[in-house]
């Protein structure tokens, strides 16, 4: 599964689309593709004119879709809203691989990668999980 996104490039708003052959996403473009396309979940909103480089609009946005999606425990398919101070500022979407759980994210400098779930999470002051 992994290996469909693996060639993918970061692009502040990006919701997939394809330019030369690549995909480009940004955190949240990444979570909303793979979750329709792997997990056959519901389409999240667009939101395809918020800057990341808007802190509040981001957290406002994420917190918009974060209302209507359910509370979970962490999970195969879950969006991971993750926090920084009292903003949540970033999301990806947890995928298990070799049956380990993990987050799938799209960052500037990283591009597309996936961290072991504990890894993850040290990077954020709190993450919460939503199917």
């Amino acid at each position: 599964m992994l290996d469909h996104y693996r060639d993918a490039r970061y692009h502040d708003g990006g919701r997939g689309e394809c330019v030369g052959g690549v995909r480009r996403f940004d955190c949240y473009g990444l979570v909303r593709a793979v979750r329709a396309e792997q997990f056959g979940l519901a389409t999240l909103p667009c939101y395809a004119g918020v800057a990341t480089t808007d802190a509040r609009r981001v957290s406002r946005s994420l917190v918009e879709v974060r209302d209507g999606l359910q509370p979970c425990e962490a999970q195969a398919g879950a969006m991971a809203l993750c926090y920084t101070g009292a903003l949540a500022l970033h999301c990806a979407v947890l995928v298990a691989v070799g049956g380990r759980l993990g987050a799938l994210e799209c960052t500037v400098d990283q591009h597309v990668r996936w961290q072991p779930l504990r890894q993850f999470c040290r990077d954020f002051s709190r993450v919460e999980f939503y199917t």
